[in-house]
């Protein structure tokens, strides 16, 4: 499980309403990574208690408080899935293994690459 994003935090918070957290397990199972094509099989959807925010009444769009908010949300669900969380956004986990990082270059020294430079003197 993955680092959550803050939007829920924003909605519960502007809205002023408990969340109730919601895992499925065996999903992976179901639709397993790389099939195209969905396996009847059993999931269990588990539902958590309700969390509380309102003691954060009135600091919408803080963003510590926020990532708060996130951070026990997502705490509360890996309880519920048995994932282990890991402090990392998928997005940049995906691409950290797919190896789309793109790589430092190398510093050049100056003038080389440089198009619009024309040399003095011509060779020969």
């Amino acid at each position: 499980m993955y680092k959550g994003k803050t939007g829920v935090a924003r909605i519960a918070l502007e809205a002023r309403v408990p969340v109730i957290p919601v895992a499925m397990v065996g999903t992976d199972k179901v639709n397993p990574i790389g099939s195209k094509m969905w396996w009847p099989r059993r999931l269990e959807i588990r539902f958590g208690e309700p969390l509380d925010f309102s003691r954060y009444e009135g600091l919408a769009g803080d963003r510590f408080i926020e990532r708060s908010i996130t951070d026990e949300i997502m705490y509360a669900l890996m309880e519920l899935s048995g994932q282990e969380y890991v402090d990392v956004y998928a997005a940049k986990a995906k691409e950290e293994l797919a190896g789309a990082v793109p790589l430092p270059t190398p510093a050049q020294p100056p003038g080389v690459g440089d198009v619009a430079r024309m040399p003095e003197s011509r060779a020969g």
